[in-house]
């Protein structure tokens, strides 16, 4: 009850924490992409083929 935040509460969340994060979501979004377009590429060069 007693415990307050801690002024220093951004250094928890250092540079290399903020890249690691931003390199996950990163990543998941670019996962994400290449899965949503991978059927409709497939799709397309069945089409063409």
């Amino acid at each position: 009850m007693g415990h307050r935040t801690r002024p220093t509460a951004a250094e928890d969340f250092a540079p290399a924490d903020l890249m690691q994060g931003l390199l996950v979501i990163s990543s998941f979004g670019f996962w994400a992409v290449m899965l949503g377009l991978m059927p409709v590429l497939l799709f397309r060069v069945w089409l063409a083929g």
